[in-house]
């Protein structure tokens, strides 16, 4: 199927709102999509229990936490959360699974909760009052994109088994244009039942349109300068499930497991390392085969069209950062979840990503002194096909998971004072990525036209089935993230072109890196070319010098590779004749 862009929002009737027609839209989405009218949902209760030897409100160590997760998981239980800082763990049990095995083990109850159709309470929704479901989320996203058109780009980026759309916002000052940008992705709502996620991807999208407006110089330059992806409900149907069926429902709405616990789990759908075993995730399988398992991986790799989407916009807007909100639990968890916290098992740029992890806690937790743990580089459990390791080793994104609250369904208000905290997360984000960068853009020396060319950073070792990174083919950029105050090797490389190595040195604030690539078999000076560099050359060089930029057929004399001639390179190509 394709995929269709649509751009909305871009025409309005003498500036008025439209927030009444679309949340009568978002009504009317409702009704045709069958909300009203409930099936039930398959038996499941939520335990939530104290790990075997702690009191609740006692902070868990991580290595015996890493213990008990990768227990619960290796046994295919359905873990909804837990929360290192006091100890405790929520685990799903659906029909007829026993709790006896767990409490035989040490685990003990603190509380319980049946999941119930809709229709059987009277008197309190399902799902706790405020948050939005697939029909409230397209209202919302329909409604900023017409209020801010000179700043958003609404993309219908793919639609789901059941025909819901699927769709990205994009925050800039010239939004659908392509640009030489960095782009950020903050993506919610893997899991259907996390409800909290998708108000941290909206609280940015509003505080991002509203605050430019406003005048806030700091929105102003982040929209200059990059794009935001918003993709706030990667998983409609599970969340129309969620809302109207079965509060506990985690996967997609593929019909694999009719009448019990049906779907994929979008979270273990995407290539990098999927459905791999002991021999590449230490620590177990990660996902499992079975159809009706909370962690089924699906039939094949990247076979769900909300993995699709996912995956065609991170192909298409080469993001530098990516956040996954999950919930619940409040932690920033590492990438390659199959390491065992070796040095040697650490992915390849460790620091980097460390970083941007404990500046994030850090700048969460300062808002009102939530304390966000950071599971780095010990992984909490075995996972593969996630979607933050194929982020990097596929694409080279800086990604973070970052699980918001406690339960993937608290009190609104609750949830909302997680979503105001995790905006200081964001923010930093946007902050760090205008840091120490290394933005390489490859060339053709000859010509100027951009290249797509192997870019690599010689201070990492890649050996985890990392792909290349490759610069874009529409600029030849390539970006990097790097810790500040350093010197770095770049090495670029590509079919038909001698390769380049340069040394940079890497301040507190990005350092382009211009590459210009020479086609083999070229020499740089000789202008007829016949092979040699004489008088003839010299005199064509006169031609061709201080020319802003230099014309095409001077652009061989450009010896120092600043795609300028000048004396600098008059010097060099009097080395080349006469020697240095």
């Amino acid at each position: 199927m394709a995929l269709s862009h649509t751009r909305y929002g871009t025409r309005r009737l003498a500036g008025k709102k439209v927030k009444l027609t679309t949340w009568v839209l978002a009504v009317c989405l409702a009704v045709s999509f069958g909300v009203s009218a409930p099936a039930r949902a398959a038996d499941a209760t939520r335990y939530g229990m104290a790990f075997p030897g702690y009191e609740p409100g006692e902070e868990i160590d991580v290595d015996t936490l890493a213990f008990w997760v990768q227990w619960l998981r290796a046994g295919d239980y359905d873990v909804a959360g837990f929360l290192a800082q006091e100890a405790t763990v929520d685990v799903i049990l659906r029909d007829g699974e026993s709790i006896d095995p767990l409490v035989e083990r040490g685990f003990r109850i603190i509380d319980s909760e049946p999941s119930a159709p809709l229709n059987a309470r009277t008197d309190q929704r399902m799902v706790p009052g405020g948050y939005v479901d697939p029909a409230a989320l397209e209202a919302f996203m329909l409604t900023e994109a017409a209020d801010h058109p000179d700043l958003t780009d609404l993309r219908v980026i793919g639609q789901t088994h059941e025909g819901r759309n699927i769709y990205a916002l994009e925050i800039s000052d010239q939004p659908g244009v392509v640009e030489d940008k960095p782009a950020i992705l903050l993506n919610a709502l893997h899991h259907a039942r996390e409800v909290v996620t998708p108000h941290v991807v909206m609280d940015a999208i509003t505080y991002l349109t509203d605050e430019y407006v406003a005048g806030n110089p700091d929105v102003i330059d982040w929209l200059g300068r990059y794009k935001i992806l918003c993709v706030p409900m990667v998983n409609p149907d599970g969340s129309n499930r969620v809302h109207t069926v079965d509060d506990f429902h985690r996967k997609n709405m593929r019909p694999v497991c009719v009448g019990g616990n049906q779907g994929v789990d979008l979270n273990r759908n995407y290539p990098y390392h999927w459905g791999s075993g002991p021999e590449n995730c230490e620590r177990g399988v990660g996902s499992s085969g079975s159809i009706c398992s909370s962690t089924y991986r699906g039939g094949s790799v990247g076979s769900e069209p909300e993995t699709q989407a996912m995956m065609n916009l991170a192909a298409q807007e080469r993001f530098v950062i990516a956040v996954s909100y999950h919930s619940s639990g409040r932690f920033i968890d590492y990438p390659y979840a199959c390491n065992d916290g070796n040095p040697d098992q650490r992915m390849p740029e460790h620091d980097i990503i460390d970083e941007l992890m404990h500046g994030t806690a850090s700048a969460i937790s300062a808002v009102d002194g939530v304390t966000y743990s950071v599971f780095s580089p010990i992984a909490i459990g075995p996972v593969n096909g996630d979607d933050t390791s194929w982020y990097y080793a596929h694409h080279g994104t800086y990604p973070l998971i970052i699980e918001v609250a406690t339960s993937f369904q608290p009190a609104f208000s609750t949830g909302m004072a997680s979503v105001a905290r995790n905006r200081a997360g964001w923010l930093y984000l946007l902050d760090r990525l205008g840091k120490a960068r290394i933005d390489v853009r490859v060339a053709d020396h000859l010509t100027g036209a951009p290249l797509a060319a192997q870019v690599e950073l010689l201070d990492f070792v890649f050996d985890t089935d990392e792909l290349p990174r490759l610069s874009d083919p529409v600029f030849g950029r390539s970006r990097w993230l790097v810790p500040a105050n350093d010197t770095y090797t770049v090495h670029v490389s590509a079919v038909g072109y001698e390769p380049r190595t340069l040394e940079v040195m890497v301040a507190d604030e990005p350092l382009d890196v211009l590459v210009l690539l020479t086609p083999s078999g070229v020499t740089l000076g000789d202008a007829e070319p016949d092979g040699d560099i004489d008088m003839h050359d010299f005199i064509e060089f006169h031609f061709c010098l201080g020319e802003p930029p230099p014309l095409t057929f001077c652009r061989v004399f450009d010896l120092t590779a600043d795609e300028a001639v000048t004396l600098d390179d008059w010097v060099a190509l009097q080395e080349v004749l006469l020697g240095p």
